[in-house]
């Protein structure tokens, strides 16, 4: 009986501990929403790892100055005109518009943002708690029957009343500080008890059973009601977000002489909530790739040939009390390099990374 009630115990805290953790995700995806931010949920994998599918997104509405190189934008796409973008600035044309580029894509969009088509930039990351969206456009039944099938499990189990909740657990409360029945059920069973003697214990422990198998029909419904609230919350708080992929075009090869040159750090910044960034400056012919090295070691490798900025790994820079210098190699082949002359300095204390 003992390990039995401890393991009762357990389960209730784990679903409560469930149901308090979804119901705070959707809270932060949902709140900013009276500061007329953003929220929307990212439906493809181009802004991977910094953002991932089923993350929710909110975006803070800035002014034209601050669209600057690094920031992820969330913005009306240019080629499709039902859809928003979801990406990040590496580079201001002249005419001042906005060339952005997913994390994960090869080279950037093939069309310009225009400043006034964007919404906001991304000043908040919620994990997961968008993929019921995902599941829903994508068709995808079974993920989602099986979400909402255990978030109300755990929301029927988080509402169980336990034995030490019990009012009833040991027997009728002492003379003269009964309390009045607050439903109809509690009203019959108070009447029940009263009419069975004092000494009558097995009957009581029937009466309790009767009691406790009654309830989860009352649980069961409002765990139905948490649980459609919810995903009426996720769907409603966040309009999906499709991050474009550039379509490449195929072109006739020709060989030519070029040269690897040494790109030029030129700074290092901190988008909120999105660690350390550097930004490079790079003179010559697009090299094969980039690798970004922290105090002469590559940590990244494989960076496309086009993007000039890139997030530093917090698991190579952080520390207890660490000073490291971030820099840029251009690769021309696998001997052909070129290291940049200039590096960005990231500090980390007590695990947190900030430039200088």
């Amino acid at each position: 009986m003992r390990s039995g009630r401890f393991l009762l115990i357990a389960g209730v805290a784990t679903a409560r501990a469930v149901v308090a953790l979804i119901l705070a995700l959707l809270f932060w995806a949902a709140a900013p929403v009276i500061l007329g931010w953003t929220p929307t949920t990212v439906m493809t994998a181009s802004m991977t790892p910094a953002i991932e599918v089923g993350d929710v997104v909110v975006a803070r509405p800035v002014p034209h100055e601050d669209l600057v190189p690094g920031r992820v934008v969330l913005a009306d796409d240019p080629d499709r005109a039902d859809r928003l973008r979801l990406h990040r600035i590496t580079e201001l044309r002249a005419d001042g518009r906005l060339v952005t580029k997913g994390d994960a894509n090869p080279s950037a969009d093939s069309s310009p943002l225009d400043p006034d088509a964007v919404k906001g930039v991304g000043m908040l990351r919620v994990p997961w708690v968008g993929l019921p969206v995902v599941w829903l456009h994508a068709g995808a039944v079974v993920p989602l029957a099986l979400f909402v099938a255990v978030f109300a499990a755990c929301a029927v189990v988080a509402l169980r009343r336990g034995d030490d909740e019990d009012p009833d657990a040991d027997g009728p409360p002492p003379h003269g500080e009964a309390q009045p029945p607050t439903t109809r059920r509690a009203a019959r069973a108070a009447r029940d008890r009263a009419h069975v003697p004092a000494g009558d214990a097995s009957t009581r422990r029937a009466l309790r059973e009767r009691d406790r198998r009654e309830r989860p029909t009352a649980r069961g419904r409002r765990a139905l009601a948490v649980t459609v609230a919810a995903v009426v919350a996720v769907a409603a708080g966040s309009t999906p977000a499709w991050a474009a992929w550039s379509s490449p075009t195929g072109t006739s090869a020709s060989i030519t002489a070029a040269r690897v040159v040494a790109p030029v750090v030129t700074s290092c910044f901190e988008p909120p909530f999105d660690g350390v960034w550097i930004a490079w400056r790079y003179d010559g012919a697009d090299p094969v790739r980039f690798d970004m090295l922290v105090d002469g070691r590559t940590v990244v490798s494989g960076i496309a040939s086009t993007t000039r900025s890139a997030r530093v790994p917090s698991s190579a820079v952080s520390g207890l009390l660490r000073t490291s210098y971030v820099s840029v190699r251009a690769r021309m082949g696998e001997s052909w390099t070129a290291d940049a002359a200039t590096s960005a300095r990231v500090t980390s204390f007590l695990g947190f990374t900030s430039c200088g």
